[in-house]
Protein backbone atom coordinates (compact mmCIF):
# COMPACT_ATOMS: atom_id res chain seq x y z
CA UNK A 1 0.00 0.00 0.00
CA UNK A 2 2.90 2.32 0.84
CA UNK A 3 4.48 1.77 -2.59
CA UNK A 4 1.14 2.53 -4.28
CA UNK A 5 0.93 5.77 -2.27
CA UNK A 6 4.45 6.77 -3.37
CA UNK A 7 3.62 6.01 -7.00
CA UNK A 8 0.47 8.14 -6.88
CA UNK A 9 2.32 10.96 -5.10
CA UNK A 10 5.10 10.88 -7.70
CA UNK A 11 2.60 10.92 -10.54
CA UNK A 12 0.79 13.91 -9.05
CA UNK A 13 4.10 15.75 -8.58
CA UNK A 14 5.15 15.04 -12.17
CA UNK A 15 1.79 16.22 -13.55
CA UNK A 16 1.92 19.42 -11.48
CA UNK A 17 5.50 20.05 -12.61
CA UNK A 18 4.55 19.47 -16.22
CA UNK A 19 1.64 21.90 -15.92
CA UNK A 20 3.85 24.54 -14.26
CA UNK A 21 6.73 24.14 -16.74
CA UNK A 22 6.95 24.67 -20.45
CA UNK A 23 9.44 22.12 -21.75
CA UNK A 24 9.41 23.29 -25.40
CA UNK A 25 9.81 19.73 -26.68
CA UNK A 26 10.78 19.60 -30.35
CA UNK A 27 11.92 23.22 -30.36
CA UNK A 28 15.34 24.83 -30.00
CA UNK A 29 14.23 27.04 -27.11
CA UNK A 30 15.19 26.72 -23.45
CA UNK A 31 12.68 25.15 -21.08
CA UNK A 32 10.66 27.57 -18.94
CA UNK A 33 10.20 26.57 -15.30
CA UNK A 34 9.35 28.31 -12.00
CA UNK A 35 12.21 26.29 -10.48
CA UNK A 36 14.82 27.42 -13.00
CA UNK A 37 16.70 29.25 -10.22
CA UNK A 38 17.24 25.89 -8.47
CA UNK A 39 19.09 24.25 -11.34
CA UNK A 40 22.85 24.30 -11.94
CA UNK A 41 24.01 27.88 -12.51
CA UNK A 42 27.35 28.35 -14.25
CA UNK A 43 27.90 32.13 -14.06
CA UNK A 44 26.62 35.35 -12.48
CA UNK A 45 27.02 38.92 -13.69
CA UNK A 46 25.89 42.19 -12.10
CA UNK A 47 25.23 45.23 -14.27
CA UNK A 48 23.57 48.26 -12.77
CA UNK A 49 20.97 47.05 -10.27
CA UNK A 50 20.31 43.81 -12.14
CA UNK A 51 21.97 40.44 -11.52
CA UNK A 52 22.04 37.99 -14.42
CA UNK A 53 22.58 34.22 -14.25
CA UNK A 54 23.11 31.52 -16.86
CA UNK A 55 23.11 27.75 -16.51
CA UNK A 56 22.27 24.37 -17.96
CA UNK A 57 19.52 23.75 -20.54
CA UNK A 58 19.86 27.28 -21.90
CA UNK A 59 18.46 28.81 -18.73
CA UNK A 60 18.97 32.58 -18.28
CA UNK A 61 17.59 34.45 -15.26
CA UNK A 62 17.71 37.96 -13.83
CA UNK A 63 16.95 39.55 -10.48
CA UNK A 64 16.35 43.17 -9.47
CA UNK A 65 16.24 42.56 -5.70
CA UNK A 66 19.70 41.12 -5.00
CA UNK A 67 18.68 37.54 -5.69
CA UNK A 68 15.56 37.35 -3.53
CA UNK A 69 13.38 36.63 -6.58
CA UNK A 70 14.25 35.61 -10.13
CA UNK A 71 12.65 36.10 -13.54
CA UNK A 72 13.47 33.70 -16.36
CA UNK A 73 14.16 35.12 -19.79
CA UNK A 74 11.15 34.64 -22.03
CA UNK A 75 12.85 33.65 -25.26
CA UNK A 76 16.22 31.88 -25.37
CA UNK A 77 16.82 29.98 -28.67
CA UNK A 78 19.26 27.54 -27.07
CA UNK A 79 18.76 24.47 -24.86
CA UNK A 80 22.29 23.32 -24.02
CA UNK A 81 24.62 24.50 -21.27
CA UNK A 82 25.55 28.18 -21.14
CA UNK A 83 28.97 28.88 -19.67
CA UNK A 84 29.43 32.61 -19.10
CA UNK A 85 27.77 36.01 -19.41
CA UNK A 86 29.06 39.57 -19.86
CA UNK A 87 26.94 42.72 -19.62
CA UNK A 88 28.85 45.97 -20.27
CA UNK A 89 25.53 47.78 -19.75
CA UNK A 90 22.30 46.59 -18.19
CA UNK A 91 20.47 46.59 -21.51
CA UNK A 92 23.07 44.75 -23.57
CA UNK A 93 24.38 41.32 -22.61
CA UNK A 94 26.25 38.49 -24.27
CA UNK A 95 26.42 34.83 -23.21
CA UNK A 96 28.53 31.87 -24.36
CA UNK A 97 27.76 28.17 -24.46
CA UNK A 98 28.22 24.79 -26.05
CA UNK A 99 28.46 24.31 -29.83
CA UNK A 100 30.66 27.44 -29.84
CA UNK A 101 27.53 29.54 -29.32
CA UNK A 102 27.21 33.25 -28.55
CA UNK A 103 23.83 34.73 -27.57
CA UNK A 104 22.94 38.42 -27.36
CA UNK A 105 20.23 40.41 -25.61
CA UNK A 106 19.47 44.07 -26.27
CA UNK A 107 16.49 44.33 -23.87
CA UNK A 108 18.14 43.73 -20.46
CA UNK A 109 17.94 39.95 -20.71
CA UNK A 110 14.25 39.56 -21.51
CA UNK A 111 14.81 37.97 -24.93
CA UNK A 112 17.88 36.60 -26.70
CA UNK A 113 19.11 35.81 -30.19
CA UNK A 114 21.97 33.72 -31.56
CA UNK A 115 24.87 35.81 -32.90
CA UNK A 116 27.36 33.02 -33.55
CA UNK A 117 27.27 29.22 -33.60
CA UNK A 118 29.48 26.43 -34.94
CA UNK A 119 27.94 22.94 -34.63
CA UNK A 120 30.92 21.39 -36.44
CA UNK A 121 33.32 22.58 -33.75
CA UNK A 122 31.41 20.43 -31.22
CA UNK A 123 32.97 22.13 -28.18
CA UNK A 124 32.04 25.08 -25.98
CA UNK A 125 33.05 28.67 -25.83
CA UNK A 126 33.85 28.86 -22.12
CA UNK A 127 34.00 32.58 -21.37
CA UNK A 128 33.26 36.02 -22.75
CA UNK A 129 34.34 39.56 -21.86
CA UNK A 130 32.82 42.62 -23.53
CA UNK A 131 34.81 45.82 -23.05
CA UNK A 132 31.79 47.88 -24.10
CA UNK A 133 28.74 47.51 -26.35
CA UNK A 134 30.97 46.98 -29.39
CA UNK A 135 34.32 45.32 -28.60
CA UNK A 136 34.82 41.99 -26.88
CA UNK A 137 36.37 38.52 -26.94
CA UNK A 138 34.96 35.02 -26.52
CA UNK A 139 37.40 32.20 -25.68
CA UNK A 140 37.00 28.49 -25.14
CA UNK A 141 37.91 24.86 -25.59
CA UNK A 142 40.90 23.88 -27.73
CA UNK A 143 42.06 27.51 -27.72
CA UNK A 144 39.08 28.66 -29.81
CA UNK A 145 39.25 32.45 -29.76
CA UNK A 146 36.89 35.01 -31.30
CA UNK A 147 36.72 38.80 -31.29
CA UNK A 148 34.13 41.37 -32.30
CA UNK A 149 34.51 45.10 -32.94
CA UNK A 150 30.89 45.75 -33.97
CA UNK A 151 28.75 44.46 -31.14
CA UNK A 152 28.66 40.90 -32.46
CA UNK A 153 27.42 41.61 -35.97
CA UNK A 154 30.49 39.58 -36.89
CA UNK A 155 32.81 37.41 -34.79
CA UNK A 156 36.26 36.82 -36.28
CA UNK A 157 38.90 34.25 -35.39
CA UNK A 158 41.57 35.55 -33.04
CA UNK A 159 45.14 34.38 -32.37
CA UNK A 160 45.86 33.96 -28.65
CA UNK A 161 48.18 30.96 -28.22
CA UNK A 162 50.27 28.96 -30.70
CA UNK A 163 50.67 26.00 -28.30
CA UNK A 164 50.42 22.84 -30.42
CA UNK A 165 48.30 21.13 -27.75
CA UNK A 166 45.60 23.81 -28.13
CA UNK A 167 44.94 24.16 -24.38
CA UNK A 168 41.48 25.17 -23.24
CA UNK A 169 41.16 28.84 -22.33
CA UNK A 170 38.79 28.65 -19.37
CA UNK A 171 38.09 32.25 -18.42
CA UNK A 172 38.63 35.80 -19.65
CA UNK A 173 38.20 39.02 -17.68
CA UNK A 174 38.95 42.73 -17.61
CA UNK A 175 39.77 45.29 -14.96
CA UNK A 176 37.14 45.84 -12.25
CA UNK A 177 37.96 49.55 -12.51
CA UNK A 178 37.78 49.78 -16.30
CA UNK A 179 36.56 53.37 -15.98
CA UNK A 180 40.21 54.28 -15.40
CA UNK A 181 41.88 55.31 -18.67
CA UNK A 182 44.93 53.15 -17.97
CA UNK A 183 42.80 50.03 -17.53
CA UNK A 184 40.01 50.24 -20.07
CA UNK A 185 41.94 48.41 -22.82
CA UNK A 186 43.39 45.67 -20.62
CA UNK A 187 42.26 42.07 -20.81
CA UNK A 188 43.29 38.81 -19.21
CA UNK A 189 42.62 35.09 -19.58
CA UNK A 190 43.61 31.82 -17.92
CA UNK A 191 43.51 28.18 -18.95
CA UNK A 192 45.09 24.75 -18.97
CA UNK A 193 48.78 24.02 -18.27
CA UNK A 194 49.00 27.04 -15.99
CA UNK A 195 48.65 29.47 -18.90
CA UNK A 196 48.08 33.18 -18.22
CA UNK A 197 47.26 35.55 -21.09
CA UNK A 198 47.43 39.35 -21.15
CA UNK A 199 46.37 41.93 -23.75
CA UNK A 200 46.84 45.71 -23.71
CA UNK A 201 44.71 46.45 -26.78
CA UNK A 202 41.29 44.87 -26.18
CA UNK A 203 42.27 41.44 -27.43
CA UNK A 204 44.03 42.25 -30.68
CA UNK A 205 47.40 40.99 -29.43
CA UNK A 206 48.14 38.64 -26.52
CA UNK A 207 51.02 37.59 -24.33
CA UNK A 208 51.02 33.85 -23.55
CA UNK A 209 52.75 33.56 -20.17
CA UNK A 210 54.12 30.37 -18.59
CA UNK A 211 53.50 30.56 -14.84
CA UNK A 212 55.23 27.33 -13.83
CA UNK A 213 51.95 25.95 -12.47
CA UNK A 214 51.12 22.58 -14.06
CA UNK A 215 47.40 22.49 -13.35
CA UNK A 216 44.44 24.36 -14.81
CA UNK A 217 43.39 27.86 -13.84
CA UNK A 218 39.61 28.22 -13.72
CA UNK A 219 39.32 31.96 -13.14
CA UNK A 220 41.24 35.11 -12.33
CA UNK A 221 40.90 38.69 -11.14
CA UNK A 222 43.01 41.84 -11.38
CA UNK A 223 43.78 43.06 -7.87
CA UNK A 224 46.26 45.91 -8.43
CA UNK A 225 48.25 47.64 -11.15
CA UNK A 226 50.14 44.84 -12.90
CA UNK A 227 48.84 42.15 -10.54
CA UNK A 228 46.31 39.36 -10.90
CA UNK A 229 45.24 36.46 -8.73
CA UNK A 230 44.90 33.27 -10.79
CA UNK A 231 42.51 30.70 -9.32
CA UNK A 232 43.56 27.08 -9.67
CA UNK A 233 42.93 23.52 -8.66
CA UNK A 234 43.13 22.07 -5.12
CA UNK A 235 42.93 25.45 -3.38
CA UNK A 236 45.97 26.87 -5.14
CA UNK A 237 46.22 30.56 -6.09
CA UNK A 238 48.97 32.25 -8.07
CA UNK A 239 49.76 35.93 -7.59
CA UNK A 240 51.14 37.17 -10.92
CA UNK A 241 53.09 40.45 -10.76
CA UNK A 242 54.34 42.50 -13.71
CA UNK A 243 57.88 43.92 -13.45
CA UNK A 244 59.49 46.45 -15.75
CA UNK A 245 62.36 45.12 -17.84
CA UNK A 246 64.98 46.94 -15.74
CA UNK A 247 63.37 46.22 -12.36
CA UNK A 248 65.15 43.93 -9.94
CA UNK A 249 63.01 40.85 -9.31
CA UNK A 250 63.45 39.11 -5.92
CA UNK A 251 65.66 36.06 -6.40
CA UNK A 252 63.26 33.75 -4.57
CA UNK A 253 60.43 34.28 -7.08
CA UNK A 254 59.73 32.17 -10.14
CA UNK A 255 59.85 34.43 -13.20
CA UNK A 256 58.80 34.28 -16.84
CA UNK A 257 59.43 36.49 -19.88
CA UNK A 258 56.71 36.74 -22.53
CA UNK A 259 56.82 38.63 -25.82
CA UNK A 260 54.29 39.88 -28.32
CA UNK A 261 54.98 37.98 -31.55
CA UNK A 262 58.76 38.07 -32.23
CA UNK A 263 59.53 40.70 -29.61
CA UNK A 264 61.72 42.79 -31.88
CA UNK A 265 60.97 46.15 -30.31
CA UNK A 266 61.45 47.57 -26.85
CA UNK A 267 58.28 47.02 -24.83
CA UNK A 268 57.27 43.91 -26.78
CA UNK A 269 58.51 41.70 -23.93
CA UNK A 270 57.38 41.71 -20.31
CA UNK A 271 58.63 40.09 -17.12
CA UNK A 272 56.27 38.41 -14.65
CA UNK A 273 57.01 36.92 -11.24
CA UNK A 274 54.79 34.49 -9.37
CA UNK A 275 53.91 33.76 -5.73
CA UNK A 276 51.95 30.71 -4.61
CA UNK A 277 49.10 31.05 -2.10
CA UNK A 278 46.96 28.33 -0.51
CA UNK A 279 43.46 28.76 0.93
CA UNK A 280 43.82 25.99 3.54
CA UNK A 281 41.71 23.32 1.89
CA UNK A 282 42.11 21.44 -1.38
CA UNK A 283 38.99 22.66 -3.15
CA UNK A 284 39.25 24.07 -6.67
CA UNK A 285 38.46 27.78 -6.99
CA UNK A 286 36.01 28.93 -9.64
CA UNK A 287 35.30 32.69 -9.54
CA UNK A 288 36.34 35.93 -7.82
CA UNK A 289 35.10 39.47 -7.28
CA UNK A 290 36.49 42.62 -5.73
CA UNK A 291 34.92 44.16 -2.62
CA UNK A 292 34.68 47.91 -2.11
CA UNK A 293 37.32 47.80 0.63
CA UNK A 294 39.86 46.06 -1.62
CA UNK A 295 39.42 42.52 -0.34
CA UNK A 296 38.80 39.72 -2.82
CA UNK A 297 36.06 37.12 -2.40
CA UNK A 298 36.21 33.76 -4.19
CA UNK A 299 33.88 30.83 -4.74
CA UNK A 300 34.93 27.21 -4.94
CA UNK A 301 33.88 23.61 -5.20
CA UNK A 302 32.57 21.64 -2.24
CA UNK A 303 30.99 24.66 -0.53
CA UNK A 304 34.11 26.85 -0.40
CA UNK A 305 33.96 30.65 -0.04
CA UNK A 306 37.27 32.46 0.51
CA UNK A 307 38.05 36.10 1.35
CA UNK A 308 41.59 37.41 0.85
CA UNK A 309 42.87 40.64 2.42
CA UNK A 310 46.24 41.44 0.83
CA UNK A 311 46.55 44.99 2.21
CA UNK A 312 45.51 45.30 5.87
CA UNK A 313 45.10 41.99 7.71
CA UNK A 314 47.12 40.00 5.14
CA UNK A 315 44.96 36.95 5.74
CA UNK A 316 43.13 34.29 3.77
CA UNK A 317 39.86 33.27 5.41
CA UNK A 318 38.03 30.25 4.02
CA UNK A 319 34.61 28.86 4.86
CA UNK A 320 33.61 25.36 3.81
CA UNK A 321 29.85 25.53 3.96
CA UNK A 322 27.91 22.70 5.56
CA UNK A 323 25.89 22.15 2.37
CA UNK A 324 29.15 21.20 0.54
CA UNK A 325 27.53 22.32 -2.72
CA UNK A 326 29.94 23.37 -5.46
CA UNK A 327 29.89 27.08 -6.21
CA UNK A 328 30.62 28.37 -9.70
CA UNK A 329 30.27 32.12 -9.12
CA UNK A 330 29.88 34.81 -6.47
CA UNK A 331 28.53 38.38 -6.29
CA UNK A 332 29.15 40.72 -3.31
CA UNK A 333 25.96 42.29 -1.96
CA UNK A 334 27.61 44.10 0.96
CA UNK A 335 30.56 43.94 3.34
CA UNK A 336 29.62 40.45 4.52
CA UNK A 337 26.67 39.51 2.36
CA UNK A 338 27.27 37.43 -0.76
CA UNK A 339 25.17 35.77 -3.44
CA UNK A 340 26.68 32.49 -4.55
CA UNK A 341 25.46 30.17 -7.28
CA UNK A 342 26.28 26.78 -8.70
CA UNK A 343 25.02 23.33 -7.86
CA UNK A 344 21.28 23.54 -6.98
CA UNK A 345 21.07 27.21 -7.90
CA UNK A 346 21.31 30.31 -5.70
CA UNK A 347 22.05 30.89 -2.02
CA UNK A 348 23.17 33.68 0.32
CA UNK A 349 26.37 33.56 2.39
CA UNK A 350 27.98 35.33 5.35
CA UNK A 351 31.58 34.72 6.44
CA UNK A 352 30.82 35.89 9.99
CA UNK A 353 27.91 33.47 10.26
CA UNK A 354 30.14 30.64 9.04
CA UNK A 355 32.79 31.53 11.63
CA UNK A 356 30.27 31.67 14.47
CA UNK A 357 28.82 28.31 13.45
CA UNK A 358 32.30 26.83 13.48
CA UNK A 359 33.40 28.11 16.94
CA UNK A 360 30.04 27.72 18.69
CA UNK A 361 29.77 24.78 21.07
CA UNK A 362 26.00 24.69 20.70
CA UNK A 363 25.63 25.04 16.93
CA UNK A 364 24.74 21.88 14.98
CA UNK A 365 26.09 23.35 11.75
CA UNK A 366 28.97 21.54 10.04
CA UNK A 367 30.48 24.73 8.63
CA UNK A 368 34.29 24.73 8.74
CA UNK A 369 36.48 27.83 8.95
CA UNK A 370 40.20 28.30 8.18
CA UNK A 371 42.41 31.38 8.56
CA UNK A 372 45.91 31.62 7.10
CA UNK A 373 48.38 34.49 7.29
CA UNK A 374 49.98 35.74 4.08
CA UNK A 375 53.76 35.95 4.45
Amino acid sequence: MYKIFLFVLSAVFFINAAIASQFNYGSEFAAISPNAHKTTITALEKSGDRIFAVGVHGIILYSDDEGETWTQSEKVPFKKTLTDISCPSQNKCWATGHDATILHSFDAGKTWQIQYQDFDFDAPLLSIHMYDDYEGVALGAFALSLRTANGGISWDYLFVDDDEYQPHINYTYGDNQAWRKSARDEGFAVGEFGKYYVTDDRGLNWLAIETGYMGSYWSGIKVDEGQSLLLGMSGNITLATLYEINDEVPSNKLTSIACYEAGYFRGDCKVYAFDDLFIGTKNSLTNADLLEDGRIVMSGNGGVVTVIDMVRDKTIKTCVRSDRLSNTSIIPLGTDNFLIAGEQGMRKHSMEECYQNFVSETSTSQDTFYEININ
